[in-house]
């Protein structure tokens, strides 16, 4: 049985150790970057955010025993008078923030789509570190923080937030979230991601960041093109730009997992491109919620 939670009673509930904030009338701005035609002319996009009147923000943080020193979230419910028990996690680019990653304009394209009619649901944003969303051997693992630990904190605050789940991610959250999902496929209702960051192979990784495995060995237990089998016939989405550097990657898993959608447009391997795909994405994961 679900558990509802009023929108007054979560602000109560965090009031001492988060700060929340609801967007009204004025709506909520985001500061958007302006693509220039230069960008343009590489193929790069961008959209404007819509208002994310009537959405509630709860930001705070959790203690992880998986990842060293405090790790901040965020909580966005979209208007209406309830929570709602279903939620989809969202795991960022590397480097970025619980904070940055909102702040791309995710509360204004859930609000916009709850009010064309969409399933409410909530979204949940974490720290995405710099260790790729596994298990590491300086003993961080931000893929058990998302799993595990979020969800309690999420279930300890708001009830039965996590009735229904799903899994969203931009680049390196993007690979992470196929990861968790092909660990649990029957856990998560549907996957979203965007430019997800897929090395073919760990040679090309090693070309690349160098650093997002700790050897061939690591690569080869944490890939997800090997492991796309798990999700064939589950609800995947993949969007990703024309001049997206991951885009090699991106073929390779729909070819390995061809129930999945992958969704090839203009675009960067970029914010503007996280924001241009955001809308499908959410009506894409707010189908199977």
């Amino acid at each position: 049985m679900s558990v509802c939670v009023t929108r007054r009673a979560a602000l109560g509930v965090l009031a001492s150790s988060a700060v929340a904030s609801s967007c009204g009338l004025a709506g909520c701005g985001v500061a958007r970057k302006v693509v220039s035609l230069a960008e343009r002319a590489h193929g790069c996009v961008d959209v404007p955010v819509p208002n994310a009147d009537g959405t509630l923000i709860v930001r705070s943080r959790l203690t992880s025993k998986h990842v060293r020193g405090p790790v901040t979230y965020a909580f966005v419910v979209p208007p209406g008078d309830e929570i709602p028990d279903a939620v989809a996690y969202v795991l960022p680019g590397r480097g970025s923030d619980a904070y940055g990653a909102l702040d791309l304009g995710f509360d204004g394209f859930l609000a916009d789509y709850v009010r064309h009619g969409g399933r409410r649901f909530a979204l949940a944003f974490v720290d995405a570190g710099e260790s790729y969303f596994h298990p590491r051997v300086s003993g961080e693992d931000r893929l058990a923080m998302v799993t595990e630990e979020l969800p309690q904190t999420l279930r300890r605050n708001f009830g039965g937030v996590t009735s229904r789940e799903a899994i969203m991610g931009q680049s390196m959250g993007g690979y992470g979230a196929l990861l968790a999902a092909e660990r649990e496929p029957r856990r998560f209702r549907a996957v979203g991601v965007a430019g997800p960051a897929i090395f073919p192979s760990y040679e090309d990784e090693h070309r690349s960041v160098g650093d997002a495995f700790d050897s061939a060995a690591d690569y080869a237990r944490y890939d997800v093109l090997a492991g796309a089998r798990a999700l064939r016939g589950r609800p995947v989405m993949i969007a990703i730009g024309r001049r997206d550097p991951f885009l090699p990657g991106a073929r390779a898993f729909a070819r390995a997992c061809r129930s999945a959608r992958l969704a090839v447009e203009d675009g960067c391997h970029d914010d503007g491109f996280w924001r241009a795909s955001a809308a499908p994405l959410l009506a894409f994961v707010g189908a199977h919620l």
